[in-house]
């Protein structure tokens, strides 16, 4: 997943309401964290440290469960 697409499955669970505060308030985090970086920098931190966990302990997380509740 690269980092724009994270940018776009957060602003749609914001709009579904699909996560938890916590997952919201880390999600943003992240996203602030990275955007205070050069633009052309973004990606690489993204890469490097954020898209493994994050990926497999948030986003895989939520998209499980939006699909046993039949959400996708």
């Amino acid at each position: 997943m690269k980092y724009k697409e994270f940018v776009d499955w957060c602003n749609q669970r914001a709009c579904d309401g699909c996560w938890s505060m916590k997952t919201a308030i880390y999600c943003i985090g992240v996203c602030e964290t990275i955007n205070a970086e050069h633009f052309w920098k973004r990606e690489k931190i993204w890469r490097e440290q954020y898209e493994e966990e994050t990926v497999r302990d948030v986003v895989e997380v939520i998209n499980k469960k939006r699909k046993e509740f039949g959400l996708c």
